[in-house]
């Protein structure tokens, strides 16, 4: 579950699991930049054998090895940097131009933060019994808490709020198709990747 989200306890499961834990580690990429432990993590045997299986069910085992690479390219505190200093300069912009702000109201057609996304995604989450917790300050309709809430719906097999989170992600194709462009060849554009290939496979499901 992402650090954006409390819950009430999960009823049993009824989704795929991998689903849900992919949802959740796509969700942890963009909810903060990552520290200096979780960049020790991805550079673990285990970390990298968890990529690797990630791209692997996503049918994207070339984006998991440019992700194994990219936290390998130089000291952990180098890589904790400069990741960092990508995160910022990616995603904690106003204005696209100068960003690729992570929120579904600035790409849903509103073009403006804090827009009606917010709202339905604020409805969806009470469904889930889920609500944001009290060091979250991002609004709802972050690609983050969208990603933890499907991750959700997954564990409690809501087929009708899963459908509904992957309604309210519509956007991200979008999002994720500018972000290949903007990080080229960077760990950002692997991220991206999967994240579509995680769509494509959760509408599949």
């Amino acid at each position: 579950m992402s650090a954006a989200l409390n819950s009430a306890p999960a009823p049993e499961r009824g989704a795929d699991p991998d689903l849900e834990l992919v949802a959740d580690w796509l969700a942890l990429q963009f909810l903060t930049p990552p520290d200096a432990a979780r960049i020790e993590a991805g550079r673990s045997a285990q970390g990298r054998a968890a990529l690797r299986e990630i791209g692997t069910f996503l049918g994207r085992p070339d984006a998991a090895e440019t992700l194994c690479g990219k936290l390998a390219d130089g000291s952990a505190q180098d890589v904790t940097v400069a990741l960092q200093r990508r995160y910022t300069a990616l995603f904690e912009g106003i204005f696209r131009q100068r960003g690729l702000p992570p929120y579904a109201s600035v790409w849903d057609g509103t073009g403006r933060l804090c827009g009606p996304a917010v709202g339905r995604m604020q409805g969806l989450l009470r469904g889930l019994d889920l609500h944001l917790a009290e060091t979250c300050c991002e609004p709802a309709d972050h690609i983050a808490i969208q990603l933890a809430a499907l991750a959700e719906a997954l564990r409690q097999g809501n087929s009708e709020l899963i459908s509904a989170l992957l309604d309210e992600l519509a956007w991200v194709g979008r999002f994720a198709a500018f972000l290949t462009v903007a990080d080229g060849n960077g760990y950002y554009d692997a991220v991206a990747q999967l994240l579509s290939a995680f769509l494509e496979k959760a509408k599949q499901n």
